[in-house]
């Protein structure tokens, strides 16, 4: 994979690891809190992650042929981001927060020494 490549599939993650951050963050909050701050600032990563990947698969192609496919592209992308991205963030944030409980549920279950 050459460098071009490597930065479009970091650009696809950073939502992914941005919105585990913000869930780390908040995991102590009540959940309406919890949820509200990380779907709003989860919309806003997905959307900016969006626009970033966009921007950068156009302005850095690395021939003119890729460039000229990236700017054909109908932008459906972005408008569904600008839209929907916050779907996207619930579903990450509900999947991290049920990860998390059954972790405590775990711990709590053989109280950290492997003991019932």
């Amino acid at each position: 994979m050459e460098q071009y490549e490597i930065i479009k599939v970091i650009l696809r993650l950073l939502p992914i690891f941005s919105i585990f951050i913000v869930f780390i963050l908040v995991r102590n909050l009540k959940w309406y809190y919890r949820y509200m701050i990380a779907v709003l600032l989860g919309w806003i990563i997905v959307f900016g992650s969006v626009v970033l990947f966009w921007d950068y698969s156009f302005n850095y192609a690395p021939t003119q042929e890729i460039q000229h496919q990236v700017a054909m592209k109908d932008g459906a992308p972005i408008a569904f981001s600008s839209l929907f991205g916050w779907i996207y963030a619930f579903i990450l944030i509900f999947i991290f927060d049920m990860i998390y409980k059954v972790y405590l549920y775990l711990v709590k279950k053989y109280d950290g020494r492997g003991n019932e």
